[in-house]
């Protein structure tokens, strides 16, 4: 996990090490400029003053689209080559701000989920880039390096905000975490070293006495550095054209049309004079804007048995689970029969399926051709119960049975690529209509100027 203190020095380590020969000699005399600069590689965890960690302020709209501004408005001015006059101190230090936010949030999406597009789409998005390798020598290496492997998974707003460690309440971590977080020493040790680095490069030098001719002092106003700004982001539309087609292109092809998310859970059928354990119960959540698919099998075997497969309410589902544990529990102790448990279990298996909303029968072979029950779309988040039992069998024999549970969450991003075609098609407009106005202008002044000589 990289924490605020390492964002801090490990992205001003970077961006100082990334900057021209010019620019760092300006830095070198401007340190507590360059500082300055430097807190805007933690300015993303602000959100956390606000409740929530990792989202808005960890979107790349707002620092690309500052990024690009000053790269184009850059090119329409005539200060270019002069580190020191006031419109270049103000672009440059827009630049590299833009590019400390831009590096904290591709350091925390290596980390779990952020709001990466936030306002325009306010699903969380995870991204976890894999090595591959083939199992064949290369040269004395035993492996071959094959590529890259991206994979992106997404999480609904409210599916986030519960994610991460800071978002959790009191309660939530100690029943995830415990009462104690591990820091690993290895851990620490880099972030420290990391931040020692940054001291003895970055800081130190700050009180370091250099003699240097004393420039006369510029009158600094605020109306001044207003005037350049302003006239730096006039006539913007081809910038803004440019990103918005960048943000379409990502929010649309680079994902894909649709996300799989699967978990599996596999358990076990169990009967004997022993252990008697023939359910199964989960308890798992339908996620807003998404399809849900739950993919039941189980082993078939020498016994031939009967599954009952349901999604029933809470209270019935916690029902079923509290009266079996109270009867298993009773034969173990010895104050029921055999008999007498299979009879009562029959009777809480009816029980359970006169109560669920939706139940159905799989009967010897059927259990291992599977079954697949589809949920879909809802706008909100809902809890699903599933329980699957073996509800007739020949109560002579004794079994284990091998059950699988797999959990399909399809999101469908057709929305996201239609918005995506709308943003290109946006962006593509506003380049065609900002190239025009700028042709028009460029030839009106131009025989404007015919005219005068």
């Amino acid at each position: 996990m990289v924490n605020t203190l390492t964002h801090f020095a490990l992205e001003g380590l970077i961006v100082w090490l990334l900057l021209s020969k010019k620019n760092k000699s300006y830095y070198k005399e401007h340190r507590w400029e360059f500082i300055l600069i430097n807190l805007f590689a933690v300015f993303s965890d602000l959100d956390i003053l606000f409740g929530y960690h990792r989202t808005a302020t960890h979107s790349l709209i707002i620092p690309i689209f500052v990024l690009l501004s000053m790269i184009i408005a850059g090119k329409f001015t005539n200060e270019i080559d002069n580190p020191e006059s006031p419109s270049k101190r103000l672009s440059r230090f827009l630049k590299l701000a833009s590019i400390m936010w831009i590096l904290h949030i591709f350091l925390d999406l290596s980390w779990g989920p952020i709001q990466l597009f936030w306002p325009i789409d306010t699903n969380l998005y995870d991204l976890i880039v894999t090595l591959r390798f083939e199992n064949k020598p290369w040269l004395f290496f035993p492996l071959s390096f094959v590529g890259l492997i991206p994979n992106w998974s997404i999480y609904s707003a409210t599916e986030g905000q519960g994610i991460f460690l800071t978002n959790l309440s009191q309660q939530e971590r100690e029943a995830i975490y415990g009462q104690y977080f591990n820091y690993t020493i290895e851990q620490i040790t880099l972030h420290i070293m990391i931040f020692v680095v940054w001291i003895v490069i970055i800081f130190l030098p700050v009180f370091v006495r250099r003699n240097k001719k004393k420039t006369e002092k510029k009158e600094r106003k605020f109306h001044y550095y207003w005037q350049i700004f302003w006239n730096r982001l006039k006539r913007q539309l081809t910038l803004l054209g440019l990103f918005i087609i960048f943000l379409g292109l990502l929010l649309g092809p680079s994902i894909g049309k649709q996300r799989l998310i699967t978990y599996n859970i596999d358990a076990e059928y169990r009967n004997s004079l022993t252990l008697f354990d023939p359910t199964l119960g989960i308890t798992l959540t339908h996620k807003p804007m998404t399809s849900t698919e739950i993919i039941y099998e189980s082993q078939i075997g020498i016994v031939t048995y009967s599954t009952s497969v349901m999604l029933t309410p809470n209270d019935t589902f916690v029902e079923f689970f509290d009266n079996f544990d109270n009867l298993t529990l009773n034969y173990y102790d010895g104050n029921i029969t055999y008999p007498h448990l299979i009879s009562e279990y029959i009777n809480e298996v009816d029980k359970v399926k006169a109560r669920s909303y939706y139940h159905t029968r799989l009967i010897g072979n059927e259990n291992s051709d599977g079954l697949t029950i589809t949920l879909n779309e809802t706008e909100t988040e809902t809890s699903i119960y599933f329980i699957s039992v073996i509800d007739e069998w020949n109560t002579s024999e004794s079994f284990v049975y091998d059950v699988s549970c797999t959990l399909n969450y399809l999101i469908d991003r057709k929305q996201a690529q239609i918005e995506g075609g709308i943003l290109d098609g946006f962006g593509l407009l506003l380049i065609v209509v900002d190239q025009i106005l700028f042709t028009g202008i460029g030839e009106k002044k131009k025989s404007n100027g015919e005219e005068t000589n």
